[in-house]
């Protein structure tokens, strides 16, 4: 429809009565960005804390609103001691970091070698997989194991945490501070 077409419409309905709404939608909100401390459980480990820090910076919409996405987040994870640590970031739907540990396996000589850790987990599903990877080290070709795991809440983080630690302008580049 054309303006003019628009602008008569409006006008005949206000002369005959008609109420008419137009809806604007509002600003995005986002479901809330995983933080706590949870239950880290995978078979044949003992059960360990996985506790979940989030920092997120507001992305830009229409300018009018902050659009709060967990796009724009990392969750920085501190895990027990068997577990590895790391900032996991959003991809491809699932939580994702990976961490190297430079005695990570044991050679059947009993010297060291490195590995690379990379967890993945589904924050609604409370599941993920673990994978272990290793160069060829020891007479091993290089190789790879993956491990289910799951997740489930325990408690509150111990502090609170401000999840959009930066202050943004609510007009133009967004400079934040």
């Amino acid at each position: 429809m054309t303006f003019k077409r628009t602008a008569a419409a409006t006008a005949l309905a206000s002369t005959l009565g008609i109420g008419l709404s137009l809806g604007f939608a509002g600003p995005a909100q986002a479901d809330p960005v995983m933080q706590g401390v949870y239950t880290y459980t995978q078979d044949g480990l003992d059960a360990q804390n996985f506790t979940v820090y989030p920092s997120c910076v507001p992305v830009v919409g229409d300018l009018r609103e902050p659009l709060e996405l967990a796009v724009a987040c990392r969750l920085h994870v501190a895990t027990g001691p068997e577990l590895k640590g790391g900032d996991a970031r959003l991809t491809g739907g699932l939580w994702t970091y990976s961490t190297t540990t430079a005695e990570g396996m044991q050679c059947p000589d009993g010297s060291w070698a490195p590995t690379t850790e990379v967890y993945k987990f589904d924050d609604v599903a409370m599941t993920g997989t673990r994978s272990v990877f290793h160069n060829a080290v020891c007479g091993l070709q290089p190789g790879e194991q993956s491990v289910p795991f799951r997740l489930a809440y325990k408690e509150p983080l111990p502090m609170p945490v401000k999840v959009y630690p930066l202050d943004c302008e609510p007009w133009g580049l967004r400079l934040c501070t």
